[in-house]
């Protein structure tokens, strides 16, 4: 697969970097939304470790790790034994999540990569979260980045994805696109099923919906979905 960082993906990266490292109202408030704002946006992702019954052995990779919150949220419950890593492509968003680290000791690792060319051995990792990346991605870049989570997932490994979702109301999704479209050319809203599909169009054995809960802030449906290779007799029923 194709998975080469193309001229139109480097000035998006370089329009979003821009905009993100600036003054403007809308960079304030994702810079906060990214940060403290988490506990307002995602609750649902911070019960993970419950509902998916991690332990310390998880080796986690967190793609569009923003400033890291769910990142340190699962590492303090967990203790992990190995490190989290957090990616971003965004060198703006990768100085934040340094800067917020509060336990250095812990030595969590922040690497800036694209999603879709991951800069680690194939079968690093046993869990994959990845929030808010799809949107930035055409069908072939969201095909790429499920490949290459299929490739760094260990056997029995899971990944997690979520983001902002249709409605299938054309006047409110074209209004949601507008509210996340803030340092994001063309967002693309797409539901639970089209993400399953696309998982399985690169050869995932097992895709289901995570029916995480919409989003309070802002209040937009979530799209969210799990996919990995299970161990056996694992019960996902009450995530």
């Amino acid at each position: 697969m194709n998975i080469e960082r193309t001229a139109e993906q480097a000035a998006r990266h370089e329009e979003y970097e821009r905009w993100l490292r600036s003054s403007t109202p809308s960079a304030l408030a994702f810079r906060w939304f990214m940060g403290p704002g988490q506990w307002a946006a995602n609750t649902a992702l911070f019960r993970l470790a419950e509902g998916l019954k991690l332990d310390h052995t998880t080796r986690l990779l967190d793609i569009g790790s923003g400033r890291g919150g769910i990142l340190r949220a699962l590492d303090d419950q967990l203790q992990m034994d190995t490190p989290p890593v957090g990616l971003d492509f965004s060198r703006a968003m990768i100085d934040l999540a340094r800067s917020d680290e509060t336990n250095p000791a812990r030595d969590a690792r922040y690497v800036e990569a694209s999603a879709i060319a991951l800069p680690f051995r194939d079968s690093t990792f046993n869990l994959v979260t990845c929030g808010y990346v799809v949107k930035h991605l055409d069908d072939d870049g969201v095909r790429a980045m499920f490949y290459e989570i299929g490739r760094v997932l260990q056997p029995g490994g899971l990944a997690v994805i979520w983001e902002f979702g249709p409605t299938g109301n054309t006047r409110l999704d074209a209004w949601n696109a507008k509210v996340v479209s803030r340092g994001v050319a063309q967002p693309r809203l797409r539901s639970s099923k089209t993400l399953r599909q696309l998982a399985t169009d690169v050869g995932f054995p097992f895709t289901r919906y995570a029916d995480l809960r919409p989003f309070l802030l802002p209040p937009i449906p979530r799209a969210s979905i799990i996919v990995g290779r299970p161990p056996e007799g694992f019960d996902l029923s009450k995530l």
